[in-house]
């Protein structure tokens, strides 16, 4: 048994297929399957089932989770290593929401190479759920996430921002100085997609007065949502520290009691040195927690 064989079982199991598990690997698909194999008799057990569709078998189900901490005691060994060595170095899996305007955020992803050009940094673009999935299953290692609510306790989390939603319209809409959600509802609403720690915030709101969530036109990025109120499409629903023309005027919405919450996350085992120099540079970045 080779400790490459339990990668490629780990990364088929992950991706649910032969052909996502050598892309994310970046190795060959015959290379992926023959590994398997090999693995498969050796154990003298099969893995997965074969058909439509990949699963588990019962074999696969007890062993997976012995194989992910092995693979995670491997790499901790490692990570080690490299510390006492003093050279921070290895891949990290960022994930952030779509859209994403943090410019302390953002001045970190794009100086990392040249700060700390032993980290190999991966970027992706996803909703919360997926992220905090990924963060679970260890496909990534630190998300920028929105919700609202609590986040689970197997993530180590630094709060980002944590605001009540506003109503941001051109100045001929009327809402006047305290509007509710009600009056906000009286216009098109304008917000983010399901997925978002915003929508979820406006959507609890809602709930919570006993108003159907109604929403009109909805976008992945809140610069599409202020474009359309600015050209009288509607009032968009976003916290207030979204950078809006001045054309638009930014309220708080009065009876919007749920906040809309973004926080930078990782898995509360082992990060590697990488991991933590990346989360640690972010965390300092953003905006200081509340």
């Amino acid at each position: 048994m080779e400790v490459h064989q339990l990668r490629y079982f780990a990364a088929i199991a992950v991706e649910g297929s032969f052909t996502a598990a050598a892309a994310r690997l970046h190795v060959s698909q015959s290379g992926v399957s023959t590994q398997l194999a090999k693995l498969e008799r050796e154990l003298g057990q099969r893995l997965f089932t074969r058909g439509r569709t990949l699963g588990l078998t019962p074999a696969g189900q007890a062993i997976l989770p012995l194989a992910r901490e092995t693979l995670a005691g491997l790499d901790a060994i490692a990570h080690t290593a490299a510390e006492f060595a003093d050279a921070v170095r290895g891949p990290v899996r960022l994930g952030t929401i779509p859209g994403c305007t943090v410019p302390g955020f953002l001045d970190v992803v794009a100086c990392l190479r040249r700060t700390d050009p032993g980290i190999t940094l991966h970027v992706i673009e996803n909703d919360t759920a997926e992220l905090q999935h990924g963060i679970l299953d260890r496909t990534l290692d630190i998300a920028l996430v929105g919700y609202a609510g609590t986040l689970r306790t197997e993530f180590v989390q630094h709060l980002v921002s944590d605001e009540q939603l506003h109503v941001f319209a051109a100045p001929d809409v009327a809402l006047g100085p305290r509007p509710r959600l009600a009056d906000v509802q009286r216009h098109p609403v304008l917000c983010l997609p399901l997925g978002s720690g915003i929508r979820a915030a406006y959507d609890r709101s809602c709930a919570r007065v006993g108003l159907e969530a109604r929403i009109d036109i909805e976008a992945s990025s809140p610069l599409t949502l202020l474009g359309l109120a600015e050209r009288g499409g509607g009032v968009a629903v976003l916290p207030s520290a979204i950078a809006a023309p001045r054309s638009l005027t930014a309220t708080p919405i009065k009876d919007a009691h749920v906040h809309a919450r973004l926080s930078l996350i990782s898995h509360h085992e082992q990060p590697s040195p990488a991991v933590r120099v990346v989360f640690g540079k972010l965390a300092e970045a953003v905006a200081p927690s509340r």
